[in-house]
């Protein structure tokens, strides 16, 4: 670590820690140690992106039986807060277009779905990408942008993309992922060229990028394989 004052934030729990093996990749991209079907969270990759970025350092104790406990350092800064600027234009709502969602998470899937019909959108949701898949080859279902998760434990949005694409031709796509454009881009698992919106992301910004997107008409170039 570099020399200087940092200030440190530090979350424990009493859960069930984890052995030398587990805690040795706790950082690396795409691991998970969550069964098959269970989704991959955000993960603390993201942690690790979002702390460094920053110039600071994460550090992560844990043993089995005793818990876990993740501690961000922070560099101190002599800098004053600057104003906060004025208020931000509202996003554009929709004009009742349909948006094909993927999320395996629960929780971002019912938020995501809420954010959208609340302003306008008609959504058509999907936890799985065989279920997305499925809903865009029913023709009779219009469609106007495909918004998925990248990191799925079934398969990666570029692929999602790929086969919904067939169906749909020319169809616009927003990925959302918790891990930096860099971190997918080093994976194979994202064209460094297509549109993504990072997690956690607001309300604003969420309205914002399908917006955008849509009126592009074409989400980027068409998906690679991973």
């Amino acid at each position: 670590m570099k020399q200087g004052r940092y200030v440190r934030l530090r979350v424990s729990d009493t859960g069930t820690g984890m052995d030398r093996e587990v805690l040795a990749r706790v950082f690396e991209p795409f691991f998970s140690t969550k069964p098959k079907g269970s989704g991959t969270g955000l993960g603390l990759a993201t942690v690790y992106g979002i702390v460094t970025r920053a110039g600071g350092y994460a550090q992560v104790y844990s043993e089995p039986g005793l818990g876990t406990t993740v501690s961000a350092l922070l560099p101190v800064t002599e800098e004053k807060s600057r104003p906060a600027g004025g208020p931000a234009a509202a996003p554009v709502p929709g004009r009742g277009e349909t948006v094909l969602l993927v999320e395996d998470e629960e929780s971002l899937w019912q938020l995501t779905r809420r954010i959208l019909t609340r302003n306008g959108y008609r959504v058509c949701a999907a936890s799985t990408p065989a279920a997305a898949i499925s809903k865009a080859s029913d023709q009779r279902q219009p469609i106007d942008l495909l918004l998925t998760d990248v990191v799925m434990p079934d398969m990666l949005g570029n692929e999602v993309a790929a086969q919904v694409r067939a169906a749909r031709p020319g169809l616009p796509v927003l990925y959302m992922s918790g891990y930096a454009q860099p971190v997918l881009d080093s994976q194979g698992a994202l064209d460094p060229q297509v549109e993504l919106l990072e997690k956690p992301f607001s309300e604003a910004s969420l309205l914002s990028r399908v917006r955008q997107v849509i009126d592009d008409g074409d989400g980027g170039r068409e998906p690679p394989g991973p």
